[in-house]
């Protein structure tokens, strides 16, 4: 009786501390994937930070579309914001140019993960000015 007892409590401690194992692993997994994505993106604030704001995609189409102006100007206050599918947006608003001129602009962006200011995450997918 004494061995099948002690067999028995073997058998529960064996399961017990299988128990702890996994958990430890799947501890273990959560903290590599966390050191991985803030490796990758480079600080805790993006990492999860979620969907980048319409204030973030107005700043990207800003460094996008300065580049294509043929004369300085101050890009309006004021901006259309449309998100569309699965992290595509659009930004639709003007630059006030030198005297009463101004350039309106459409640009449709897609983000691809990552740190949200940073420009090589980004895709330009359409861009209109008028």
């Amino acid at each position: 009786m004494g061995k099948k007892k002690y067999l028995e409590e073997k058998k529960k401690k064996k399961k017990s501390a299988m128990g702890g194992v996994v958990l430890l692993l799947i501890i273990g997994a959560i903290f590599v994937f966390i050191v991985a994505k803030f490796a990758l993106t480079g600080t805790v604030e993006d990492t999860f930070s979620g969907a980048p704001t319409k204030g973030d995609v107005y700043e990207i189409a800003k460094e996008y579309v300065k580049p294509t102006l043929k004369s300085d100007g101050s890009f309006s206050d004021s901006y259309g914001f449309e998100k569309k599918e699965d992290s595509v947006y659009v930004i639709k608003s003007q630059i006030d140019l030198s005297g009463d001129q101004h350039t309106n602009f459409e640009i449709t962006l897609k983000y691809k993960g990552g740190v949200k200011t940073d420009e090589r995450n980004w895709d330009v997918l359409n861009l209109n000015e008028d």
